[in-house]
């Protein structure tokens, strides 16, 4: 049997590299070819130990509207509730990609079995004995990586085909399919269980490396001594809330606004949107809407004690957030 492993990458720290400089090393000792794929530079030590390394530029990462995911957190102020909305760009569409050249590159050579799996797969016991005892046609389930008693019933991280059920998988992963679906790209490997002859594994895997680590969603403040959170929102939007009515609209504008929130100590900051500086003195939660439309922040600064932070660029780099209060 010729067997080969496709490692879908996005290595861009030490790591992440030794990481993946280690699976490889494994999967090697095992028998299996190597096929690496990266929309970044990887070492030259990779390419070294590897059987096939592609490069490409393509790394279709996708963003509000045409696709994104929102995380949300409430917290009480003296005004009421607020939430926050962060929207993040989705991964999912390209890990699918990755998967559908991997496929279509490693069907052009003469194989007989298919391990697709993601850099970071915890390779254990189990995934050693699944190579070696020429399993075929799983997708396995995956443990939380925050929660250990807590299993997703398919993922991308470790999947094994044999060379019928990559071609169907391959043809089956479409953008237009993927974009009209409300799940993650997990759910598309679920469903490729339902409609191909290919099961769920019973014994769920790990990755080592958590994407989203101990991100603070819900934080873009330069100083430790407060959080910020920052609305932009592009349009006046309607979004649909839970009351003791039951779900009732809420209108959001496209002002600029702030939240400012985890607060150490008693805070006298100048806050400079455009110039125009509002100052402000802050022991607690507190939300700020500035009446200016987020198309027309050409600057924002905010000042502690002599202190000037800028936060323009992150301000920029924010693809769409929101900020109301509850009620």
């Amino acid at each position: 049997m010729k067997k080969i492993a496709l490692i879908s990458t996005f290595c861009d720290t030490d790591e992440k590299i030794y990481t993946l400089i280690n699976n490889i090393k494994k999967l090697k000792e095992v028998g299996l070819d190597t096929l690496v794929i990266s929309p970044i530079k990887l070492p030259s030590r990779i390419i070294e130990i590897s059987d096939f390394v592609f490069f490409t530029k393509e790394n279709p990462i996708l963003n509000w509207p045409q696709r994104g995911f929102t995380f949300w957190q409430s917290l009480n102020t003296s005004d009421g509730w607020v939430t926050m909305h962060r929207n993040v760009a989705d991964y999912g569409w390209a890990g699918l990609y990755q998967v559908k050249k991997m496929s279509q590159i490693a069907l052009s050579y003469d194989y007989d079995i298919f391990y697709h799996l993601i850099y970071d797969l915890d390779i254990d016991d189990y995934v050693i004995n699944s190579i070696k005892n020429n399993d075929v046609n799983l997708i396995h389930p995956r443990i939380n990586p925050k929660k250990n008693n807590e299993m997703w019933d398919a993922t991308l991280h470790y999947m094994i085909f044999d060379r019928d059920n990559m071609i169907r998988v391959a043809d089956a992963i479409d953008l237009e399919d993927y974009l009209g679906s409300d799940g993650v790209a997990e759910g598309h490997a679920h469903k490729w269980s339902q409609i191909f002859p290919i099961n769920l594994a019973k014994t769920p895997v790990k990755d080592t490396i958590y994407y989203w680590g101990d991100n603070d969603f819900f934080n873009y403040s330069k100083n430790p001594k407060y959080k910020l959170f920052i609305s932009k929102n592009e349009n006046n939007t309607e979004i649909w809330v839970d009351s003791e009515d039951g779900k009732i609209p809420k209108y959001i504008t496209s002002n600029l606004s702030l939240f400012l929130h985890g607060f150490n100590e008693t805070q006298n900051l100048k806050i400079e949107v455009n110039g125009l500086i509002t100052e402000i003195t802050l022991s607690e939660n507190k939300m700020i809407e500035f009446p200016l439309e987020i198309h027309k922040v050409k600057s924002l600064k905010i000042t502690d004690n002599q202190i000037e932070f800028d936060y323009f660029d992150i301000f920029s780099e924010i693809n769409r957030n929101l900020i109301y209060f509850e009620k």
